[in-house]
């Protein structure tokens, strides 16, 4: 199957639905039990959609653009209804992902040049420990916030206020691993633009 034909892949209307959900939940964000229902099928069928691609034999550049896209989509939606500095937020992730864009889709698999952190975090994929504990913070910090912020479940399941803001420092500190990975990539990239135009300037 070529050409146009990817935009029809299941993986792909699994992203479609994806998105779907994801702009629905947005118009019931002050309904914690709707919003937290359709953003969370959204997540779900996140794990739905790399598994077709795989099973079917379905893979294509547009379906993992198109997941990466869903995700931020997703992210900044909840990033920015929870706080203006939200924005910040979503603007790394963004720049990130132009910055990994221009890489390929290799851009997971860390080099010997790399800073020892971000080769630590980025070992097999991102399925390391380390690695787990960064897309942890990146992906369920932002719903933490949110549950605690609305008061979706009162006391949130009665935890004492001890064990709340241990896993609220525990998912910041995953989710700052993460923001370690995505300096890098951006610094990266703004290496090779200033690099490319001193190559310009050199040969003209």
């Amino acid at each position: 199957m070529m050409g146009n034909d990817a935009l029809f892949y299941i993986p792909n209307i699994i992203g479609y639905t994806r998105l779907f959900l994801v702009a629905v939940s947005l118009g019931l964000y002050d309904f914690p039990v709707f919003f937290l229902f359709f953003y969370c099928i959204a997540a779900i069928l996140d794990g739905f959609d790399g598994y077709a691609a795989r099973k079917l034999n379905q893979v294509s550049t547009f379906g993992a653009l198109l997941d990466v896209i869903v995700d931020l989509i997703s992210r900044g939606i909840l990033w920015c209804s929870l706080s203006k500095w939200g924005y910040c937020v979503m603007v790394a992730e963004w720049a990130t992902f132009v910055a990994t864009h221009r890489v390929g889709s290799n851009w997971k698999i860390p080099e010997e040049d790399f800073p020892v952190i971000c080769r630590k975090v980025m070992e097999k994929g991102f399925k390391t420990p380390l690695g787990t504990y960064a897309i942890t913070g990146l992906h369920v910090l932002p719903i933490w916030l949110y549950i605690r912020t609305t008061d979706f479940i009162p006391g949130t399941l009665y935890l004492s206020p001890w064990i709340q803001s241990f896993v609220t420092l525990f998912l910041i500190g995953g989710r700052l691993l993460s923001f370690r990975v995505e300096i890098f990539y951006i610094w990266k990239h703004i290496s090779f633009l200033l690099a490319e135009d001193i190559k310009v300037k050199h040969n003209s």
